[in-house]
């Protein structure tokens, strides 16, 4: 089992992570982060969890299911839309989890709902490693006030675990 070590002021905290999170929207920061936990996870022989969440909004939204009235159908509708979004995200993360296995590392695919701390919870994640901006802030921002996006804040305060982010 390997082992980080933290030095915080005078006190030292010994870290064992056997799993990282990576939320991963598509992102080019969310490709740098996967790259950071590539490496981590190479040295540390531990494995990837890479995460897609779906905004459970989407399928509350009254713009896109209001016109099913059938409660069977709006599941049927919920299932197919979900099945979707998955082959999506497959699609978008198949060349990052390619690109892990030829380097040695174990990287679980898991398509989330709701929070990524959450799924970091359930999953028994050790360490969370995030990029600091995703899809919705837009990778060619100029604004470089903007450094930190809402998720990667909401998580770094929420987290039960240590959490890295990547600029």
């Amino acid at each position: 089992m390997t082992s980080i070590r933290l030095f915080l002021g005078s006190c030292e905290k010994r870290l064992i992570i056997l799993k990282i999170l990576v939320p991963h929207d598509g992102s080019r920061i969310s490709n740098k982060a996967f790259d950071k936990a590539l490496q981590f996870a190479r040295q540390l022989n531990c494995e990837i969890l890479l995460l897609h969440i779906i905004d459970l909004k989407l399928l509350h939204s009254d713009s896109i299911l209001k016109y099913i009235h059938q409660k069977s159908e709006l599941e049927k509708a919920k299932t197919q839309l979900l099945s979707y979004l998955k082959a999506g995200a497959e699609s978008i993360l198949k060349d990052n989890v390619e690109r892990a296995k030829k380097k040695g590392v174990n990287v679980i695919f898991t398509l989330g709902m709701g929070s990524t701390c959450n799924v970091a919870n359930d999953e028994s994640v050790d360490f969370i490693i995030i990029g600091s901006t995703g899809l919705s802030s837009g990778d060619n921002q100029t604004n470089k006030l903007k450094v930190l996006g809402s998720v990667a804040r909401r998580v770094s305060e929420l987290a039960d675990c240590p959490v890295m982010i990547v600029k």
